[in-house]
């Protein structure tokens, strides 16, 4: 817990410097999240739930084709499906701290588009973790916060265009979230991981 303590401590005076910083933008994003779980100990049967994803961003460039990018995001993640004639939902939602790299991709001539691509790691604080069973038109829901591990570490991949739009710009990627670490606090060493591929869209004001 110390070493996830230090490691969030890091990251937010990282962030807290580049908001001290010139040439930076600020503003909210939000993305529509397909998540699953993965690993061997994963029931056969459950695949992909759709969440959300609601946050901001500070981006501090520091030249025409390199930026830092630190997030602040509520993202929701799990999975669901049917195993064994049962409908289970997995629920698990995250404050998530992701820390970018984007390039810029150069064009050629004054051109309207800003295409990038990014990566970097993330770190998430579990706020709740829960489970439901339908079945026989009965449901069951289980709090399932103290089985789950409060800390999730994650790397991040994506890539879109972004453009003028009023006084801003707005940009739209994909990315794919890949957790490291496993959710399993039972004390029965399951190997259950999270992978969230979202469709993010943002809208970035100039502090310049």
């Amino acid at each position: 817990m110390k070493k996830h303590l230090l490691s969030l401590t890091i990251i937010l005076l990282v962030v807290a410097s580049i908001a001290q910083a010139q040439n930076l933008s600020v503003g909210p994003n939000v993305a529509l999240n397909i998540a699953s779980l993965s690993g061997k100990d994963v029931p056969s049967g459950l695949g992909s739930k759709t969440g959300l994803m609601i946050g901001g961003f500070l981006n501090y460039q520091f030249n025409k084709m390199f930026a830092l990018q630190p997030e602040l995001a509520f993202t929701m993640k799990g999975g669901s499906g049917t195993i064994q004639g049962t409908n289970v939902t997995l629920t698990s939602n995250y404050i998530e701290l992701p820390i970018l790299v984007k390039f810029y991709i150069p064009l050629e001539g004054r051109s309207v588009i800003r295409p990038s691509l990014y990566a970097g790691p993330a770190i998430g604080l579990n706020v709740a973790a829960s489970e439901e069973d339908q079945a026989n038109g009965q449901t069951a829901n289980t709090d399932l916060k103290n089985k789950t591990k409060s800390m999730e570490f994650s790397l991040v991949f994506g890539g879109g265009v972004g453009f003028k739009f009023g006084t801003g710009m707005l940009d739209l990627s994909l990315r794919y979230t890949l957790g490291l670490t496993s959710l399993d606090n039972s004390g029965q060493n399951l190997t259950v991981t999270t992978g969230t591929f979202a469709i993010v869209a943002g809208y970035a004001f100039s502090l310049k």
